[in-house]
């Protein structure tokens, strides 16, 4: 599957750089192109606007030096104006004359002619060359030879040949850069959708892990109630006296099975963000207080010290429920962990702008190998202890995912034999 998508994607960013970079190139091919005919029309209008005011041009004939002017009047047109060519047309649409610049052969001089051809500037293509013509209709007298003629339209022509190997050589430097960068395209693509693929693969396994899981945490209780209803089947005639282990049993493993449900919503509703966080004003103090009173009793049975350590008041914006929750599912931890003669130390001071709570028992300890994954769904450290104190590996998730919403932050530190402390940081305004 990620192969598939990891091809989609390098042939997603190939196609977009291709389209990328030929509207670029074209967008530089096209503009020098029209600088270089906006170049070209200007020197064409420049030459014409010499014509008309030039009262009795001076014109040659067909086959004469393509350059007649003497020493004096060639002064008058400078190096860039030789670039240019100017042909004469009577008004039966014959050639009279031509006169300076690029030479033309005699036999492609009626290619430029078109009968009834308004004036203006065109492109026109002879023989394999490009020209630029602008044509003038204008009747004038000119210089042909020894005599004097009425012209009635004038052509001035420029060979675009230069223009052309510059437009030619644009686009192969264009064509050659398109295909190097599809090639650096690919590899770049390539190695792009491989590491952002990365983060989308690990958590691919960690949804496929959790749902592997999910399906052995709820399968263990189900089968637990059914073989005890099964056996209850077997006897019909018993009393519930008599079958009240399989009873208690069953409503055990039910009632795991309802948290573990219970627990299982909460963070699918958390990670689709359908699960909001009520804001409001609380005493974290009363509550943490609360809490404690209530464990109080249940450590008292096990033989267990709970000390506390509150400062009041320590008034904070959250949620009263999802705050209940964090703590419970710490303080039970604690109190699950800790064996008999063993001490839990609740703490909630402020620290600036934040309050600290911290949760600390002389329990077993975690191995220091583990404490990175604790908070990661279903894991836990020893599956034997956990299944013997009912655990769901969940419990710390959504205690990460509580504070997460509070814009808190959770620390862990353990140490095998000696305990664990779990440190909460909450911001006393959001």
């Amino acid at each position: 599957m990620f192969q598939k998508t990891r091809i989609r994607l390098v042939t997603l960013n190939v196609i977009v750089v291709f389209l990328l970079l030929n509207g670029l190139g074209s967008a530089v091919y096209f503009t020098m192109k029209y600088r270089l005919y906006s170049q070209v029309d200007r020197e064409l209008t420049k030459v014409t606007q010499r014509l008309t005011i030039d009262p009795l041009p001076r014109l040659q004939r067909i086959n004469e030096d393509p350059f007649p002017y003497n020493r004096s009047e060639r002064k008058k047109f400078n190096e860039l104006d030789r670039r240019y060519a100017l042909i004469a047309w009577d008004g039966l649409g014959q050639v009279i004359g031509t006169v300076f610049g690029d030479r033309l052969e005699p036999e492609d001089l009626s290619k430029f002619r078109h009968i009834n051809k308004p004036d203006g500037i065109d492109t026109m293509s002879i023989d394999g060359q490009v020209y630029r013509v602008q044509t003038v209709t204008m009747p004038k007298k000119v210089v042909i030879g020894d005599h004097i003629q009425i012209a009635m339209q004038y052509q001035v022509v420029y060979n675009l040949a230069p223009e052309q190997n510059m437009l030619s050589s644009l686009l192969y430097v264009v064509a050659i850069g398109d295909a190097v960068s599809i090639v650096i395209a690919v590899v770049a693509g390539l190695f792009l959708a491989r590491r952002a693929l990365v983060p989308i693969q690990v958590s691919w396994e960690k949804q496929q892990q959790f749902i592997a899981d999910a399906s052995h945490e709820l399968r263990t209780p189900l089968t637990a109630i059914l073989v005890n209803l099964e056996r209850l089947f077997r006897y019909p005639d018993h009393t519930i006296e008599q079958e009240s282990e399989k009873i208690m049993i069953g409503m055990q493993e039910a009632r795991r099975l309802s948290k573990l449900v219970s627990d299982l919503l909460t963070l699918a509703r958390s990670d689709s963000n359908e699960l909001q966080i009520m804001n409001q004003r609380l005493r974290l103090d009363e509550l943490v207080l609360k809490c404690t009173q209530v464990f109080s009793q249940m450590a008292i049975v096990k033989e267990v010290s709970l000390e506390t350590n509150i400062e009041q008041p320590l008034e904070i914006i959250g949620d009263e429920e999802r705050l209940h929750q964090l703590l419970v599912i710490l303080l039970d931890n604690a109190l699950k962990y800790t064996n008999e003669g063993g001490k839990i130390f609740v703490s909630c001071k402020r620290e600036g702008q934040r309050v600290a709570v911290m949760i600390k028992d002389t329990g077993i300890g975690i191995p220091k190998e583990d404490i990175p994954f604790l908070f990661d769904r279903f894991f836990r450290v020893d599956k034997m202890r956990s299944r013997q104190t009912e655990g769901t590996g969940l419990g710390l998730s959504i205690a990460k995912w509580i504070v997460d919403a509070h814009h808190g932050k959770i620390q862990v530190s353990s140490e095998e034999g000696v305990g664990t402390s779990f440190l909460l940081n909450l911001p006393l305004k959001q």
